[in-house]
Formats: C-alpha cells, sequence, structure tokens
C-alpha cells in the first residue's frame, strides 16, 4: 500500500535527507479518501502536487520492474540497477490561463 524511496545510497558526501519518503501507491484510494470525485476537485485541492509526485514513481516503478532500485536525491528520484543511475526529476505545476 506505501512504498518507501529510501534515499541515495552512493558515496556522493553527507546526504542532504537521511530519512525515506513515503508515498501512497494507490492515488485512487489517497483521493478517495479525501473525498476527491474527479479531476477539476484535483486540479483544485492542496494534495495534488503531492499526489502527483507519488504516481509518477509508481507508474516508473512499473515500468522499469523489479530489477532496478528506486531512490531519491535532492529532488530528483533515481532508479539504479547496478552501476547504471537514471534520475528523474517530478513535479506539478498548475499553469495560469489569461
Amino acid at each position: 500500500m506505501l512504498r518507501r524511496l529510501p534515499p541515495l545510497q552512493a558515496n556522493l558526501g553527507k546526504r542532504l535527507v537521511k530519512s525515506p519518503k513515503i508515498y501512497l501507491r494507490d492515488s485512487g484510494i489517497l483521493h478517495a479518501l479525501l473525498g476527491i470525485a474527479s479531476l477539476n476537485d484535483l486540479a483544485g485541492h492542496p494534495v495534488v502536487g503531492a499526489s502527483w509526485e507519488g504516481w509518477v514513481p509508481e507508474q516508473i516503478a512499473q515500468l522499469i520492474g523489479p530489477q532496478w532500485q528506486l531512490s531519491f536525491y535532492r529532488t530528483a528520484s533515481v532508479a539504479e540497477r547496478g552501476k547504471r543511475r537514471i534520475g528523474f526529476e517530478i513535479k506539478f505545476q498548475r499553469t495560469r490561463t489569461h
């Protein structure tokens, strides 16, 4: 139900954050618990950014498979497999229309 995303364990000097990030793996459950019934409701809700930032790593984890380990470094999520690393930054930004 929850995904624990640990900080990157590479020897990169002192880590900025030592505690893991925790994501609810099913954003539908999160939205139901908060009474978010539609995309319009979600767009105006303060949890929209956190929901997006939890949903995307879950989708990536499903695509890359269990042989990759997910972690994070600063604001980026990182997928590691042996010596290979792929970093990606996930941000939700509302755009304003004029």
